[in-house]
């Protein structure tokens, strides 16, 4: 899968989770500022992981893997070993 691709996909599932609230984010956009909360989080995870046919580890299930768009692209390249 490329790098782009990737992103796609992060973003429109961000899109999908933040739903009418979405607005273009930067990579270093706060998500939680922008609505995000625990039920929201967990929605895009195991979406996430349904897409990208990953699955997360309960010890990566931290805040700051997914506070922002950077960091959730570049925790699902790591899970794909891309980076």
């Amino acid at each position: 899968m490329v790098n782009l691709n990737i992103e796609q996909l992060v973003k429109k599932k961000l899109k999908n989770t933040l739903g009418e609230k979405f607005a273009p984010l930067s990579y270093s956009e706060d998500l939680y500022a922008w609505g995000f909360d625990s039920f929201k989080i967990v929605k895009l995870i195991v979406e996430l992981e349904e897409v990208f046919n990953i699955a997360f580890d309960e010890e990566e299930l931290l805040f700051e893997n997914f506070a922002t768009p950077g960091h959730i692209i570049a925790h699902v390249k790591r899970k794909l070993v891309l980076l």
